[in-house]
């Protein structure tokens, strides 16, 4: 069983660095990594996933990251989620980079299908998971090879290794079999790791040194919202590295993927510890919740930078 980890947050940039303002002359930020192409196999044409809600899953926490789901691939055209395409990048546009990479391994591109959704409040395996345990529940979903068994567990459920190696996973049992992606709900166990940029990150106060260091979540949830950005960089993975010989750059035992290649990058003018310029949803008089991508039913979200597949820099929505 080969598995990758993801803490799309890499919150060890941030602890420990001091808060230059954007125009500092010293501020270094490191290029992305080329992502290479190891001739394995990815994930292409019709990708059925299927989903487990693990623990206290309230009905708005299921639509948010159902509708994610949904977004990827949506029927109609993106202007039809409740929002100009042009004046609102959608999420369909953000996985049009992942099906990049998929068409220049010389596969069809994706078309992601949210098969099945199944919720379990966690009676029968308890409240504490080890990683072979996610793995079960993973294979409980029974999904043909070709496709992904997400697993997501809410903020009442602890993994092991979860906050102190990563917010998530993806792996599978046997090469060229279904894949599996598992992400943890961090709002009560690590929220400054797990859920940056929603709540302030780990070493640093609520609020942080700048207006702009956090930013209200997009759909009412710093949790929930955490997870879309850990479950768009795993997916991300899981489709273009599935058995750990398709695109990455570095060792194949930690790869850094291109979901987790632009770490903390949302918007225009990132460097560690700021997420960049995002969209201020100035609808909700909530705090301006920030997004960078409209889904479906007009849903916001934010979601991480990819890398570029042609010039390897990080491709933010704009």
């Amino acid at each position: 069983m080969k598995s990758h980890a993801v803490c799309s947050l890499l919150l060890a940039l941030l602890v420990g660095l001091t808060r230059p303002s954007p125009c500092t002359a010293s501020l270094y930020v490191p290029p992305p990594p080329v992502m290479a192409y190891h001739h394995g196999a990815v994930l292409d044409g019709t990708v059925p996933v299927s989903v487990l809600y693990y623990g206290a899953f309230s009905p708005h926490h299921k639509a948010i990251l159902a509708d994610f789901l949904l977004s990827l691939s949506p029927r109609a055209r993106p202007h039809a989620f409740g929002a100009p395409a042009a004046a609102s990048p959608s999420v369909a546009r953000w996985w049009e980079t992942v099906d990049r990479y998929v068409q220049r391994a010389g596969r069809e591109r994706t078309r992601v299908l949210l098969t099945n959704q199944v919720s379990d409040e966690g009676c029968s395996l308890g409240k504490r998971l080890s990683r072979l345990q996610v793995e079960q529940l993973a294979a409980r979903l029974g999904v043909a090879p070709g496709g992904v068994a997400v697993v997501l567990t809410a903020a009442d459920v602890a993994v092991e290794g979860f906050c102190e190696s990563s917010c998530g996973l993806h792996g599978s049992a046997a090469p060229g079999g279904s894949v599996h992606v598992w992400v943890g709900n961090a709002a009560v166990q690590c929220p400054g790791r797990c859920a940056w940029p929603f709540h302030a990150a780990d070493g640093y106060p609520i609020g942080g040194h700048r207006s702009g260091d956090t930013l209200r979540a997009p759909n009412g949830d710093a949790g929930v919202d955490g997870m879309v950005i850990n479950l768009a960089a795993l997916l991300a993975g899981a489709v273009t590295n599935p058995y750990g010989h398709g695109y990455f750059q570095g060792d194949a035992g930690a790869p850094v993927e291109v979901g987790a290649g632009c770490p903390g990058v949302y918007g225009r003018g990132a460097y560690p510890g700021y997420p960049g310029k995002v969209r201020l949803d100035t609808t909700t008089g909530a705090g301006l919740p920030g997004y960078n991508a409209v889904g479906r039913n007009g849903r916001r979200y934010l979601v991480p930078a990819l890398v570029d597949p042609t010039n390897y820099s990080c491709l933010i929505m704009a």
